[in-house]
């Protein structure tokens, strides 16, 4: 199992814990931020109670941030603590054509879906206010979609209940998914809406808090949305996170973002309404050069969950892949891939030869794009990591880690060149023979 795309669930047999060697990064701090006791996993809502925490988690894409995300809400999943609603964006929404409305649409219908598998019963008097509300703002789609001779949302009348607004949601999800224009019109009657929508959805949040406390089931809501950083473009993800700022504030209810690495740039203006948590790469290496001997066993781990040990020639290809690998379980699980694409049939096994292939393969195309100004930049650090000095913050970062060409590592001092992009010809003739 070395797909690299799939997340591992910490009830899997595969799950590797690396909370304890991501440098400076700690645990806590995200139970702390919630306002939840990291001894017993407990949340006074009495406390709380004007006291909503909105969360980004900030990491380079292939750093854990999913898994470990799935392991807080196992954690936190519970009658003491909050009922989690897990938002995978890059399942329920389009990657290529998406906007803060469309999350918070998504993000409402997941809690319906929960709410009905978990048998959680609300109050019919309230679902039937929101979904009048929706009704009519439906209506409004209509008319607009009339205007311009399109498909208008078909929405059928029913008894008001969880399963009637479920498929209300559904509706309108649809219809974000479907053509442009409707998705467009669909969002701008929610925009136009909005200080009457975000009173509705917080007083059912609210609403369902109660429920929650009364039915023994949590003591709160939390939203868990993960994968903006799949969204299609840079522009894309900044306006969700920069121009939707202040809408995002207004709602009211516990919420963990993810944040793409590129948007740490908006970092201090996040803080003035969230808290915002570092979720570096495992450092393997440091920056005088030394080993990092209990993350690589922590890695050797990863790997023989995946791959019997016999199935390698010896330790050492591992221990390459590893190395290569810059501390990104993604990346490392990509390298192993590659070399099982190469390694011969007839041995049976993963050897040096077929381990090297896969690095000499992704060194390329690792490099393809870099410009002659990146490799500048590039030298730069090296520079700078030789001599055992930070690099500071610059905006010629932001592309090279976004597009993982450099590595990201503890609060952000450390960053280092992918090593991969290390090994391409490329690199070695620009940054180190010159």
């Amino acid at each position: 199992m070395v797909q690299f795309e799939i997340p591992m669930h910490p009830n899997h047999e595969f799950f590797v814990d690396f909370s304890d060697v991501r440098g400076e990064f700690e645990e806590k701090a995200v139970y702390k931020a919630l306002n939840i006791s990291p001894e017993d996993f407990t949340y006074n809502y009495k406390v709380n109670a004007d006291n909503k925490t909105l969360l980004f988690l900030a990491g380079m894409r292939g750093s854990g941030k999913t898994s470990e995300l799935l392991k807080i809400i196992e954690k936190l999943n519970s009658e003491k603590a909050f009922f989690c609603v897990f938002c995978s964006l890059d399942v329920g929404l389009d990657i290529n054509d998406m906007e803060y409305m469309d999350i918070l649409v998504f993000q409402l219908e997941r809690l319906f879906e929960e709410l009905q598998d978990r048998k959680v019963e609300v109050n019919n008097a309230i679902i039937e206010s929101m979904q009048f509300w929706f009704s009519q703002r439906i209506n409004e789609v209509n008319h607009l979609i009339r205007q311009s001779e399109g498909f208008e949302l078909e929405i059928k009348a029913g008894t008001p209940s969880l399963m009637s607004f479920l498929g209300i949601m559904a509706k309108v999800k649809t219809g974000l998914l479907g053509t442009r224009d409707n998705a467009d019109k669909i969002r701008t009657v929610l925009k136009n809406n909005f200080s009457d929508f975000v009173l509705k959805i917080n007083d059912f949040f609210n609403h369902v808090n109660d429920v929650l406390r009364q039915q023994k089931v949590a003591q709160e809501l939390l939203f868990v949305v993960d994968g903006l950083e799949k969204v299609a473009t840079k522009k894309e993800r900044m306006e969700i996170v920069d121009n939707e700022a202040g809408r995002m504030r207004q709602v009211k209810t516990n919420t963990i973002f993810t944040l793409p690495i590129e948007l740490m740039q908006l970092q201090r203006k996040l803080e003035a309404f969230s808290t915002i948590v570092s979720f570096p790469f495992v450092k393997v290496k440091g920056r005088n050069g030394n080993l990092v001997q209990e993350a690589i066993q922590r890695f050797e781990e990863f790997v023989y969950k995946r791959i019997d040990i016999s199935l390698f020639d010896k330790v050492e290809t591992v221990q390459k892949a590893i190395m290569y690998s810059g501390g990104s379980p993604r990346e490392l699980l990509r390298i192993l891939q590659y070399a099982n694409i190469y390694a011969d049939d007839k041995k049976g096994f993963i050897d040096e030869i077929a381990m090297n292939k896969a690095i000499t393969k992704l060194a390329a195309q690792s490099s393809q794009y870099i410009s002659k100004e990146d490799l500048s930049h590039l030298k730069a650090l090296k520079e700078n990591n030789d001599k055992g000095i930070g690099t500071p913050f610059g905006e010629e970062w932001q592309d090279l880690l976004e597009n993982r060409i450099i590595m990201e590592y503890n609060d952000g001092t450390y960053k280092r060149v992918n090593p991969l992009v290390e090994a391409s010809e490329l690199y070695q003739y620009y940054v180190i023979k010159q």
